[in-house]
């Protein structure tokens, strides 16, 4: 009997389908993939490449900052050195306030980039919201970065066992000041604060203005002399200075310094200071129109840049410690892993060891002028003959023996974000000194 057309035409199939499978099987039968097929001609065909795992990367570092440079050369040597295994694709925000602001939006979305820099309370903001991975397995399994970091400052990072950050600096802050200024005036650098209030006196009586603050923004050069202040008025003031979140401002050492912060935005300041950005105060003081500044040596490349200041200026700056024989010494609360599948944590490891390592340590205080964690990095003879006020910096801090952290560094994110509303409160006479400090417990208490 003869078979139906259609039940031959699907055994014909059926056997040339067999034909194709046994044909794509090595001598032990195991089948193979469709690559492995596809290269079964060729002897000597290799696996395609992997492409590199995509991270994000949000940086404020850019255009004019200080650390414009630094930021630029990291990541050109990561990618030289790293680039086939991690693509970092990088979005530029024009400042500090403005990336501030980016993450906590996208903190409240839960979606952060995969590397975020943590500060100004963003390590807080991530923490609380269980958006960061701790570093603790990844510094375990390299005892070398670790070492780079050091004990001081993973432990600056560290909550209940748990390291949330990488500090990429150790920040020693002083202020800089005008030698010709001070020369004019009949000053040198306070050792006293009632010193450092008549300096600012004679300068005024001199034709200057002593001081570049600004009230805008996180209040960062203003801020950096009432942390001085509180931080140098006795065991009770150093000990606020170097406690964690901070919950009652309520204190005479807060008080105190709040009279005198009130003193010198209403007598000794550039006219724009109430509102002013950190752009405002640097370049007051790098055009010569303010004789003293609160900042890190972050700041030294500026005064020799023709962009930023006059042609010799860096001959005209001297840097100086606080009163009282002290200095601001913390850890830069650095980088925290935001990524969240394990694929991109790794690759964001990989990309803040770089930046926190001694290599990325290296480039931070070749390109910009930041002060390493580790002592194994020390500047180059080219850095120092270029910068020689880096050199001075290093000796003043070496000098010091009273040190406390900056109020960013310590204070809750809200508590950082009213400054720029309570400061022309105070400078105006609408509030008094206890009164922004009740006002600041009563922001920090929102946090319990």
């Amino acid at each position: 009997m003869k078979k139906p057309l259609y039940k031959t035409g699907l055994t014909l199939a059926s056997a040339l389908l067999l034909a194709v499978s046994i044909s794509a099987c090595g001598p032990d039968n195991s089948p193979k993939s469709s690559e492995e097929a596809a290269n079964s001609g060729s002897g000597n065909a290799t696996p395609a490449a992997k492409a590199p795992v995509k991270i994000s990367y949000l940086t404020f570092r850019v255009g004019t900052h200080a650390s414009a440079k630094m930021e630029e050369e990291q990541i050109k040597q990561f990618n030289e050195k790293y680039g086939d295994e991690v693509e970092v694709v990088v979005e530029e925000i024009p400042s500090d306030a403005a990336y501030v602001d980016k993450i906590k939006i996208l903190a409240a979305s839960g979606d952060v980039p995969d590397v975020v820099m943590g500060k100004d309370g963003i390590n807080d903001v991530l923490i609380k919201g269980n958006l960061a991975t701790p570093f603790n397995d990844y510094l375990d399994k390299d005892p070398e970065w670790k070492a780079a970091i050091g004990d001081d400052a993973i432990a600056s990072n560290t909550r209940d066992g748990k390291v949330w950050s990488i500090s990429d600096q150790k920040q020693n802050i002083g202020y800089f000041y005008n030698k010709e200024m001070f020369e004019k005036a009949g000053i040198k650098p306070a050792e006293t604060w009632d010193e450092f209030m008549s300096n600012n006196e004679k300068l005024k009586a001199a034709g200057f203005v002593p001081l570049a603050l600004m009230t805008g923004e996180n209040a960062w050069t203003s801020n950096l002399l009432l942390a001085a202040m509180i931080g140098t008025n006795g065991e009770n003031g150093k000990a606020f200075m170097n406690t964690l979140h901070p919950t009652d401002f309520n204190t005479p050492e807060m008080i105190q310094a709040l009279n005198m912060m009130k003193d010198l935005l209403a007598k000794y300041t550039t006219k724009d200071a109430l509102g002013a950005g950190y752009a405002n105060a640097a370049n007051a003081f790098s055009q010569g129109k303010a004789a003293m500044i609160a900042n890190g040596p972050w700041m030294i490349g500026d005064f020799s840049d023709p962009a930023k200041s006059s042609e010799g200026f860096d001959k005209k700056v001297g840097v100086a410690a606080y009163p009282n024989n002290s200095l601001i010494s913390t850890y830069e609360v650095g980088y925290m892993i935001g990524a969240q599948t394990p694929e991109t944590r790794d690759a964001a490891e990989k990309f803040i060891k770089f930046k926190t390592g001694l290599e990325g340590q290296t480039i931070a205080l070749e390109y910009g002028n930041v002060m390493p964690v580790s002592s194994e990095v020390q500047p180059s003879d080219a850095l120092k003959e270029k910068y020689p006020i880096m050199v001075e910096s290093i000796t003043v801090a070496q000098k010091t023996q009273l040190h406390y952290r900056t109020l960013d560094s310590i204070v809750y994110p809200n508590v950082t974000d009213a400054w720029k509303n309570l400061y022309p409160k105070l400078a105006a006479g609408r509030a008094t000194a206890e009164e922004i400090a009740k006002e600041l417990t009563e922001i920090a208490a929102k946090n319990k």
